[in-house]
């Protein structure tokens, strides 16, 4: 990289990081970068003849807690999946989404879903990027059922942006490669826009019910560690793009709820002065999320079964009590937009499987009450995975919408008791 640009980078970073000290609530203002929102297509973007649906004149907070929004459930795995680079919603194990599993999750006492949406392998070429329509087709038919069944649902772009480690991506969304470079933040960002305007204008009428979420775990490969000026900035940018192209589109989007994501959805990066929140034309309407699996060895890896000493618990507590104050109590909602614990399974210790058991069984519903005590709304990662040597994280039989075993039944009224 050019001298020149390492300067300005340090330039740029030094009077954003400064107006974050003096924000209110992390607010502050973001590159103008209104360009991209201005895009035309050659043809106009698919419409949806979904019914016009009528909006709320209520902040997100009050939607929140009028709307009694305590818990909810990802549909992990499912649209979110994908193979070769194509999106697919079977290829990773699980079946089509239905309405019994819909209802199934209703029924357990789950407010809300996140319904994870990969793009990539649906995306025609620049300068539209155009979305297939059966994709849209397809994420209108899932998000439909959830509403039928009685929940809120957030839509996303998930594996998009997926970084594998250090030297490589899998998605397209590389804040990596768009923060080192001109042209290929200028090339990313273009279809970054011109998807979530496609994706706004198919679902415009929908009413309050539905949330847009900007996109998943933006990372390097380290998973949060340190830190990048230039991506702070990037992703910065992104998330005030990410608005913009909302509010463009009219209709409901005008005011539509939108989640806001910090770096690698890391907590601590969330509650940082890196992050801000981006200007709005809509007031109060923004969700902050953050995910949480810690620790890790526990939550994702499985090599610790031991979990729930009086540091395990006030670790959680160290850990979310600093969202009331920042958050919370300035009328922001938060949600923990994935967290659990994987099933372990050791067939020839039988010994340590049973602790993994019970461990989980006292970890998950810790998780769901200190959310609760702190005002944050937990969803839960469910991937309906059971089996194998993957992330275990399955609840519910994907296929009826009822809970795959005895365990996992007990778990779901746990984690519901736990918010209630």
């Amino acid at each position: 990289m050019a001298i020149k640009r390492v300067l300005l980078i340090i330039l740029i970073f030094t009077v954003v990081f400064t107006s974050l000290l003096t924000a209110c609530a992390g607010k502050s203002v973001a590159p103008a970068t209104v360009s991209f929102v201005d895009h035309v297509p050659q043809a106009p973007y698919a419409e949806n003849d979904y019914p016009l649906e009528p909006g709320s004149s209520k902040t997100a907070f009050d939607y929140f807690r009028d709307e009694g929004i305590a818990i909810g459930w990802n549909l992990g795995n499912t649209l979110d999946a994908h193979s070769g680079g194509i999106a697919g919603e079977t290829v990773w194990g699980n079946p089509r989404a239905n309405q019994d599993l819909m209802n199934g999750v209703k029924a357990a006492g789950y407010d809300i879903i996140r319904v994870p949406v990969t793009w990539m392998g649906d995306i025609g070429n620049a300068p539209d990027h155009r979305i297939r329509l059966n994709r849209l087709v397809r994420t209108a038919e899932v998000v439909e059922m959830a509403h039928n069944a009685g929940l809120k649902v957030i839509i996303n772009l998930h594996h998009d942006g997926a970084t594998e480690s250090v030297r490589g991506d899998l998605g397209w969304l590389s804040i990596r490669r768009a923060s080192r470079n001109q042209d290929e933040y200028n090339r990313i960002t273009a279809q970054y826009v011109n998807l979530w305007k496609q994706i706004a204008i198919y679902f415009k009428n929908y009413g309050d019910w539905l949330i847009f979420e900007g996109f998943n775990e933006l990372h390097d490969g380290n998973w949060g560690a340190g830190g990048d000026p230039g991506q702070f900035i990037t992703l910065a940018r992104w998330n005030q793009l990410f608005v913009d192209t909302i509010r463009s589109t009219g209709g409901n989007n005008e005011t539509r709820y939108l989640v806001i994501s910090g770096y690698c959805k890391n907590p601590r990066q969330t509650l940082s002065a890196g992050f801000m929140l981006p200007n709005d034309t809509a007031e109060d309407r923004f969700i902050v999320s953050f995910h949480y699996y810690d620790p890790y060895e526990f939550g994702i890896q499985g090599s610790r079964s031991a979990w729930g000493t009086p540091a395990d618990r006030q670790r959680i507590e160290n850990d979310f009590a600093p969202f009331k104050e920042h958050y919370i109590d300035k009328k922001i909602p938060v949600i923990i937009g994935e967290c659990g614990a994987v099933l372990q399974l050791h067939p020839n210790n039988p010994a340590r499987e049973a602790e993994a058991r019970q461990s989980r069984m006292e970890y998950i519903p810790h998780i769901f009450g200190t959310a609760k005590k702190y005002g944050l709304v937990p969803i839960y990662w469910d991937n309906g995975s059971i089996r194998g040597s993957g992330e275990k994280f399955g609840l519910f039989d994907r296929n009826n919408g009822q809970p795959n075993s005895p365990d996992s039944d007990a778990l779901i009224k746990l984690m519901v008791n736990a918010v209630r």
